[in-house]
């Protein structure tokens, strides 16, 4: 069984957003669900395929906080 999360690198080419710092701009503006494991972001391949759906390229139609991931 495969995991659904994704690490920073992983999420940069699944949303094709080009760069880390375009990443973590849209973490830093909670535009983008993402959780947490220690120090290390993780992205939720369901909950990305959401997001993506309904703000298309917008990234602030509802804004996501962290999840702390056990």
């Amino acid at each position: 069984m495969t995991s659904p999360y994704l690490t920073q690198r992983e999420a940069i080419a699944y949303l094709r957003c080009g760069s880390a710092s375009a990443l973590y701009r849209l973490i830093r503006e909670h535009a983008l669900p993402y959780g947490r494991r220690g120090r290390q972001y993780l992205f939720d391949t369901r909950d990305l395929d959401v997001w993506i759906k309904t703000s298309g390229t917008a990234p602030a139609v509802v804004p996501a906080r962290p999840r702390r991931l056990a």
